[in-house]
């Protein structure tokens, strides 16, 4: 069955297409653009005229694409911008008009879900058997953490903790000051001293991070020139390299994080916030090491619409 997924996030639009099964699916169409729909959204709490009309303007492309594949069905969802902008309900009454794509805002618990839902499906079940799991998401409005135990969830939290929300609140120099950075990181910790899944995971408890913060420190820990997702899937990304990229994009300006191999366009003011959650989150949890998955919401948010589709269920 062919089906569609969308996840609107607060710095990235994603699109897949794929024919779906009941653990799996076949990728037939992927793509994302960066359009920044909650920038300035910590300050003003609404969702800016041009963020609105760049993240419109992607989701008509989207729909355009989707005319091409004739999906059975097609489940958009929104996450951290749409949950707090006091004009969210305006943005989607305008994109149901302008495309007919209806948006369904997540809460903060079902995001976390869905991520889990994507991440989990896709580690090898050789790995995860009679294992756990500690998943990571790293938007650009919140952080979702997630635990599991031979399979099952345990938890799922999401908190206001985001690469675009801690730029732009705290960074305002380029490069950015030490005072500005470690406002930064006082903020992280703050946030997670407030777990009630705690951010430790257990001896035999995997580490996964997946979304776009992560993925990038994979991309540039390789010097990737152009993103590939089997070299992304399944990388197993040290704290060491986490620790030296940040040093580099700490004394970095922006013009020169752009000429950053693996370092995608649109992502070079906001990279080092969101390496600062893992870093921390990497330190409190006492790994050396993460499984970086390129699965993720986006994923789970197609393999929910097929749950729902064939038995009427639904995974959050």
């Amino acid at each position: 069955m062919i089906l569609a997924g969308i996840d609107i996030g607060t710095n990235t639009l994603r699109l897949l297409v794929a024919d779906t099964y009941p653990d799996s699916f076949q990728e037939i169409h992927a793509v994302r653009r960066i359009t920044r729909l909650g920038e300035g959204l910590d300050r003003t709490g609404i969702l800016s005229v041009a963020a609105q009309e760049r993240s419109l303007q992607a989701l008509a492309a989207f729909k355009e694409g989707l005319e091409r594949w004739n999906p059975a069905a097609v489940s958009v969802a929104g996450t951290s911008a749409l949950r707090n902008a006091t004009n969210a309900a305006r943005f989607i009454s305008e994109v149901r008009e302008r495309t007919g794509l209806s948006i369904r805002v997540l809460t903060g618990e079902e995001e976390a879900r869905l991520t889990l839902l994507g991440v989990a499906r896709s580690v090898p079940k050789n790995i995860t058997a009679g294992s756990s799991l500690l998943v990571v998401d790293i938007g650009g409005g919140s952080t979702e953490i997630m635990t599991t135990m031979q399979g099952k969830e345990r938890a799922a939290e999401s908190f206001h903790l985001g690469a675009v929300y801690l730029t732009e609140r705290y960074i305002r120099h380029d490069p950015p000051t030490p005072d500005e950075l470690d406002r930064v990181r006082q903020s992280i910790r703050q946030i997670l001293d407030t777990a009630e899944t705690g951010t430790a995971a257990g001896k035999g408890q995997l580490l996964v991070g997946t979304a776009g913060t992560i993925t990038t420190l994979a991309a540039v820990d390789q010097r990737l020139v152009q993103y590939d997702p089997d070299k992304i899937h399944g990388y197993a990304l040290k704290k060491a390299a986490i620790d030296r990229i940040v040093r580099e994009l700490t004394y970095s300006t922006l013009a020169q994080r752009r000429g950053m191999p693996g370092l995608e366009h649109g992502r070079e003011d906001i990279i080092l916030a969101g390496a600062l959650i893992i870093q921390e989150i990497m330190e409190r949890n006492g790994r050396e090491s993460m499984i970086v998955s390129d699965w993720g919401l986006r994923e789970g948010i197609l393999l929910d619409l097929y749950d729902k589709m064939v038995t009427g269920g639904s995974s959050v």
